[in-house]
């Protein structure tokens, strides 16, 4: 999966334009969307707005999958999220996040 390459680095919900931290995101994360790719779904908490996410190290970016068969992640905006480290268990269809203050896990 690629990722695009135009980054929007600002911290406002690109649906409601609401500022978000990316700590707030993941706690209102509700599933791990695709385990291979790492994408989760979660909801604005301003707009309760479906949002997807891809977590990398020290950043949260937030957009859309697209496409079929050679998915791509398009990125609206990249929230910082110093700390932040991505362990995957694809066999066992899991994400765990880990920031410096909390863990996260996720489910497919």
């Amino acid at each position: 999966m690629g990722v695009g390459t135009v980054i929007k680095r600002d911290s406002s919900c690109p649906l409601c334009g609401a500022q978000l931290t990316a700590t707030e995101l993941l706690d209102a994360g509700m599933e791990l969307i695709d385990a291979r790719f790492g994408v989760l779904s979660t909801l604005c908490p301003h707009c309760q707005g479906y949002l997807e996410v891809l977590p990398t190290s020290d950043r949260l970016d937030v957009g859309y999958t697209l496409g079929t068969g050679n998915l791509r992640f398009e990125v609206a905006v990249a929230l910082p999220c110093p700390g932040l480290r991505v362990e995957r268990a694809e066999k066992l269809l899991r994400l765990i996040l880990k920031s410096p203050e909390r863990t996260w896990e996720f489910r497919e």
